[in-house]
């Protein structure tokens, strides 16, 4: 999808841009055409052909506003091209509403309807379950006043302050919270690494303690008992004392304690390797 994102962004930066005049005049034969009485071929063919080159003029505006929405967008794991075919449609409906009879350049008055069109796709795709736009421009706008709140505020008070029923915003908190559903593929970390959401959850399939050490209690219990107590000593007891606490405890010298480890060590080592690296069939 990346190759596909560059190739785009080469595509429309080959598009020369317009001037002012040409974005006037242009702009002029799509207000007449969406305007005319009378639907004439001329005044058609004119208004469509206007409407095309100023959309394609301004497919890079597209693209400066969908870039600021770069965080949020890989938040909720949405598509960059997504975004900007969202944006192309919100561009599409301000060719056909923009008067440039009232003076301002198309960009300011673009801007607003492609960046309406990006927030709304972000809305109804923020949630792998779609709802309503009025349900989650409610729910975003009661985040919004709580957050700005010193205090929390009750369901009440935010209902009575955004003008609805309490049950009707007790309705669409329930809905937005039930709805918001995390893919597992979502990135985490900021610091570049490549781990989703899915790393961090624990795998049922993983070995127990039981699967990890019960099998080896087998193989320690043909061990001499005194080299079972030393390893017991050593490595099973809290702090896991040294050498010389170890000898002090059973009367030996600290070398013969030592001995006694190794061997017991070894031994464990070869019975081990077998089962640890089994040869292959």
């Amino acid at each position: 999808m990346a190759d596909a994102l560059g190739d785009y962004l080469k595509t429309i930066g080959r598009i020369p841009l317009l001037a002012d005049a040409e974005e006037v005049h242009l702009g002029s034969l799509v207000r007449q055409w969406q305007d005319a009485d009378e639907q004439t071929p001329s005044v058609i063919r004119r208004g469509r052909r206007a409407h095309t080159r100023m959309v394609n003029a301004n497919l890079r505006l597209v693209v400066t506003i969908v870039s600021r929405y770069a965080r949020r967008s890989q938040h909720l794991n949405q598509d960059a091209m997504d975004l900007i075919q969202a944006g192309n449609i919100g561009l599409i409906r301000a060719v056909e509403k923009f008067d440039p009879s009232r003076g301002y350049k198309f960009s300011t008055y673009g801007y607003w309807w492609i960046k309406q069109a990006v927030g709304r796709y972000l809305h109804e795709h923020s949630s792998s379950i779609r709802l309503p736009v009025s349900v989650t421009d409610l729910a975003v706008k009661a985040g919004q006043l709580q957050a700005a709140s010193e205090e929390s505020l009750s369901q009440s008070e935010l209902a009575s302050q955004l003008g609805q029923s309490e049950r009707r915003l007790r309705f669409v908190l329930h809905t937005a919270e039930r709805c918001h559903i995390q893919s597992l593929d979502q990135q985490v970390g900021s610091n570049g690494q490549d781990m989703t959401l899915i790393d961090t959850v624990a795998s049922v399939e993983g070995p127990t303690i039981h699967d990890d050490y019960q099998w080896m209690h087998t193989h320690i219990g043909n061990l001499d008992p005194m080299e079972r107590k030393v390893l017991r000593m050593r490595f099973a007891t809290e702090g896991k004392p040294s050498l010389a606490k170890v000898s002090i405890q059973l009367g030996l010298s600290k070398d013969k304690v030592q001995r006694i480890e190794r061997n017991a060590l070894s031994k464990l080592r070869r019975r081990l390797e077998p089962c640890l690296n089994p040869p292959a069939s």
